[in-house]
């Protein structure tokens, strides 16, 4: 069987072999982890030769009644030296796997091997370095495997070659009694979108998701109509409907699809947001979306104009009356809640990522509206001696637990590329589940399956896998409703903390959060900001950005970067030292707006100082992106001299916006009455000058007057 998992390295001196030494193994109690497939086991002197891998595949997931399966094993040297010929040896027992443990202590290659009965040996040739050998396959029935009573039987397969020897181990599935007791079997899967930046999908994302091979299409037209529970991402729902007008034909067609499924629904968290980090931030409540109208268009929502005749043409003999102008809310955006309603068949199901929840996590979950919480069956604990069906509690928190290992098994046949893969993964989960139904004194049970946050090759590859399991031994189809509430069993939380770095991201995102809020209040409405940044960061905290650290951390330096920038858009300019020279003036100073949207801001100054007086705020509106003056009254109180004024901004709800700035005024109050004084004194020379000029102008006239009647005489 094809592995999942990359092969392990394992070594040991043949020498002194009493058992085969794992390097990497699997720990026993992972159970959830699929089996490897082996690598060479070497001595140091052919250390070189230590990529030589088996694997086995089986033809079916199971052999019933009478029935036959082909297994075929295949050598391949990934070395870059030959592998001398040797020998193959294919093995089973009669000995069933009746527990978990079992199972997983056989698929660890670092126990002891207990099979004892030989089903063929054959030659290997050499291999030259890349070169594969396939044996031919061998006929196995329940007769030649020695087989009696169903259920699951260890095999495996031996190379032997000089110094190097490989094992691969598997398991193979006898069913011969179809009316055994049944297992109910639910599956759930998530619908979501490949994680984004926005808290909405745009119109080109959404064709290409709903497009005959995109993702959105492959998972719904996979499970639709079928027993499957579909986790909803509200994201989808509310982007498609925020285009209006403008939404692509084939993402309203998905919609429509949608709509009219026969499958469960639940909603995850907008835009599938981890509430395990959210919680493990400190933040008090699961976050939601506040507001999307900052991505509405109101072109988008027009509306076509209607013809009450249908022809559009006058009616004979009526006059046409002539249409009022439409009122302003005619044609009103959507709200909040008309963009992510959904008829859900159930609501109050948080669901994290596997292994990442802490059991004081749950009480946020509860106080969120939870009323069960979806974990991996790794996040759990029982002490029963047969695995626990998928209801369960710890404490007053109702849980409902997948099965870890099936749900690997069934999500490597959802996510093969080949037929042989898939069925490599189908007699891995049919394995699983014939362990889980042949446990001793366990009770009636319904075990969930999940599949994760990724999306099938093809819708056909989902559909198959799915058809493939219902008729799978002991597997009977039941809805996740009547699993979640069988009786529950009483299990304990073992704690698997997220990333701390993840976490503390989730922390700052908060308090900026609150940052942003706080500035927001200077727009004449602040949802067009909070309503996008709470969006943006639903879609940064999505559950799918955990397989891509790499541009997570890239997304999230640059809303880092976007955040700082708006904080900083608004603030008082640098100014230089204002002279003041009257006992009452307006002092300037210069307001940046580098947002895309006017802001109104109250301008305060203040001096501690008795030489000035400020006496009163001033209120005004800067246009998006440019700097205006704001003046602001003052008075000259006692004598002359230098002043510091501070400068700050508010919001008309009094929140500080940017940083205060310290301005030098110097208070020259007293040069208006010294100039006033000076221009008087000016004004009165030049009068007594113009005075003396017009009295010497006149006995100069009247001497030069009396002068010349004197010659006269």
């Amino acid at each position: 069987m094809t592995q999942k998992r990359p092969p392990l390295t394992m070594r040991v001196l043949l020498a002194t072999v009493v058992g085969l030494l794992s390097l990497g193994a699997t720990p026993p109690a992972l159970a959830s982890e699929p089996p490897a497939t082996a690598r060479a086991v070497t001595a140091p002197s052919a250390a070189a030769v230590e990529d030589v891998s088996v694997s086995i595949r089986q033809s079916a997931s199971f052999i019933g009644a009478g029935g036959t399966m082909a297994v075929t094993v295949t050598v391949e040297n990934t070395t870059p030296v030959p592998v001398a010929d040797g020998s193959l040896t294919l093995r089973s027992s009669t000995d069933s796997i009746t527990s978990r443990d079992t199972l997983t202590e056989w698929l660890d290659p670092s126990t002891k091997a207990d099979t004892d009965r030989t089903l063929s040996e054959v030659p290997v040739p050499a291999l030259q370095p890349g070169a594969t050998h396939t044996i031919t396959p061998i006929e196995v029935s329940a007769a030649s495997l020695g087989l009696t009573v169903g259920g699951v039987y260890p095999i495996d397969a031996v190379f032997t070659s000089a110094e190097t020897v490989v094992e691969a181990r598997d398991t193979i599935v006898y069913s011969p009694d179809p009316a055994a007791t049944p297992l109910g079997i639910a599956v759930v899967m998530p619908i979501t979108a490949p994680p984004g930046t926005t808290g909405l999908l745009t119109a080109d994302a959404l064709a290409f998701y709903t497009s005959p091979n995109g993702v959105l299409t492959r998972q719904l037209d996979g499970v639709i109509d079928r027993p499957v529970a579909l986790g909803i991402d509200p994201m989808i729902i509310a982007s498609i409907r925020a285009l209006g007008d403008a939404a692509p034909a084939s993402a309203v067609a998905w919609l429509d699809t949608l709509s009219r499924a026969t499958n469960e629904t639940f909603p995850l968290q907008y835009a599938d947001a981890d509430p395990a980090v959210q919680a493990q931030a400190g933040i008090p409540n699961l976050l939601s979306p506040t507001s999307l109208l900052f991505g509405l268009d109101p072109e988008n929502f027009a509306g076509e104009p209607t013809d009450d005749t249908g022809t559009g043409e006058p009616v004979p003999g009526e006059t046409e009356t002539p249409s009022p102008d439409p009122a302003p809310d005619e044609n009103p955006l959507p709200t909040l809640a008309e963009l992510t309603e959904w008829p859900y068949t159930t609501t109050g199901i948080v669901w994290p990522a596997d292994n990442t929840v802490v059991s004081t996590d749950l009480p946020v979950f509860a106080a969120s509206g939870a009323t069960s919480t979806l974990l991996s069956s790794g996040n759990v604990a029982s002490t029963a001696s047969y695995t626990p069906g998928a209801a369960s509690r710890v404490g007053d928190a109702a849980l409902i637990v997948s099965d870890a290992a099936a749900s690997e098994a069934l999500r490597g046949a959802v996510t093969a590329i080949s037929t042989d893969e898939q069925q490599d993964a189908l007699a891995d989960l049919a394995a699983q589940i014939m362990v889980v139904g042949s446990e001793r004194s366990a009770p009636d049970r319904s075990l969930v399956l999940t599949l994760d946050r990724g999306w099938p090759p093809s819708s056909a590859r989902l559909s198959e896998a799915l058809s493939a399991l219902a008729t799978l031994p002991l597997v009977a189809s039941t809805s996740l409703s009547a699993a979640a509430s069988a009786e529950p069993a009483t299990v304990t939380m073992v704690d698997t903390p997220e990333d701390a770095g993840r976490t503390a991201t989730a922390a700052r995102f908060s308090a900026r959060e609150a940052e942003i809020a706080s500035f927001a209040t200077v727009l004449a409405d602040p949802t067009l900001l909070t309503g996008e940044e709470r969006a943006e960061i639903l879609a940064l905290l999505a559950v799918a950005w955990r397989d891509n650290p790499a541009d997570w951390d890239a997304a999230v330096l640059e809303h880092d970067e976007q955040t700082a920038a708006i904080l900083d858009s608004v603030s008082i300019t640098a100014t230089t030292q204002i002279n003041m020279v009257s006992n009452q003036t307006s002092l300037p100073f210069s307001v940046r707006n580098d947002f895309d949207q006017p802001v109104t801001v109250v301008l305060q100054a203040s001096t501690s100082s008795l030489k000035l007086s400020v006496d009163a705020a001033v209120t005004q509106t800067i246009p998006a992106n440019s700097r205006e003056t704001v003046r602001v009254p003052v008075q000259a109180r006692l004598g002359n001299g230098d002043v510091s004024v501070r400068v700050q901004l508010y919001s008309p709800q009094n929140a500080v916006i940017g940083g205060s700035v310290q301005v030098p005024v110097s208070v020259r109050a007293d040069w208006e009455g010294i100039g006033a004084a000076v221009i008087g004194g000016l004004i009165v020379a030049l009068f007594l000058g113009g005075l003396v000029r017009t009295i010497r102008k006149r006995r100069h006239a009247k001497a030069q007057h009396m002068s010349t009647e004197s010659g006269n005489e």
